[in-house]
């Protein structure tokens, strides 16, 4: 599939997250900002061919506008490190840098269901990684998860699964699928 092919599906299901206009108007004077850090865990297929998996660790970043109230804009940055890549001691670093949507479910219980899309760029650097060691590309990240509120302040993000592609060219197909992993703190700047 082309990748602007795949950049119009993920847009679109960005779109089918937000809710129906009525709640959007009615919603309209309600702010918020949040931001956060987590813990990630990345499981890529970055060699061409076959799966050839290997896992990298690391962290990341976010801040959001909430304009509505289950609607928000976020930025996010991440990183995540492999230095040993299966056994050819070989480093690879991917950091990403994406913008996009989340949309928040109403709390069930004391959890906090979101699903998001984000899209933007990846920058990978090491020996593993292609074009002499430095190498730009798209990326896209699509996924939910679970926040835990502890206070009216603060939660714990308990747990995040996100689809993690890349657009790396690899000499075979220029693409990876990786599968991102994160836990971590919210913090609330915002009232609502």
């Amino acid at each position: 599939m082309r990748i602007w092919t795949r950049i119009i599906v993920l847009l679109g299901l960005t779109l089918t997250l937000l809710p129906p206009k009525s709640a959007i108007v009615s919603a309209q004077s309600v702010s918020s900002m949040e931001m956060g850090a987590s813990y990630n865990y990345v499981h890529t297929n970055a060699p061409p061919g076959g799966c050839g998996c290997f896992s990298m660790n690391g962290g990341g970043g976010w801040i959001s506008y909430s304009p509505f109230a289950a609607v928000a804009i976020v930025g996010e940055l991440s990183m995540q490190h492999a230095s040993n890549v299966s056994g050819s001691g070989a480093g690879l670093t991917l950091t990403s840098y994406q913008a996009g949507l989340r949309y928040r479910f109403p709390q069930v219980r004391r959890v906090v269901p979101f699903a998001q899309v984000l899209l933007g760029g990846s920058h990978a650097s090491g020996n593993y990684a292609s074009d002499g060691g430095l190498s730009n590309a798209f990326a896209a990240t699509m996924g939910g998860g679970i926040d835990v509120p502890l206070t009216s302040g603060v939660a714990v993000r308990a747990f995040q699964a996100d689809y993690y592609f890349t657009h790396f060219p690899n000499a075979v197909n220029d693409h990876q699928n990786n599968l991102r992993i994160s836990v971590g703190l919210v913090f609330k700047l915002g009232k609502r």
